[in-house]
């Protein structure tokens, strides 16, 4: 199912934009020019992704520090994490959408 998640100009680099679709949260975001789309909560403790952090092409989880490679949701970082989904962003003149 393709979402909108919001105009292009509104996902700034290295920041985290939060979705919602149906219950489900996600976070986009933008990394040296490159949108991205991953689960929006730690699969460690829980906790919402949009407070976390984009650094040298990771996700970091402010609660306990897990990261998250932005290209395939690989865990790079706490061992009790586990890997996350990635989705397919996509760009349509102004408007960005993720595959979900």
């Amino acid at each position: 199912m393709k979402v909108l998640v919001g105009k292009d100009a509104d996902i700034k680099e290295g920041r985290l934009k939060g979705v919602v679709v149906d219950g489900r949260k996600f976070v986009v975001g933008r990394y040296l020019g490159q949108l991205f789309a991953m689960d929006g909560k730690c699969s460690h403790a829980g906790f919402d992704l949009i407070y976390g952090t984009v650094r040298d092409g990771t996700v970091i989880c402010p609660a306990h520090g897990a990261a998250f490679d932005i290209n395939d949701g690989r865990k790079v970082a706490h061992a009790g994490a586990k890997d996350l989904r990635v989705y397919i962003v996509s760009v349509e003149g102004d408007d960005v959408y993720m595959e979900i």
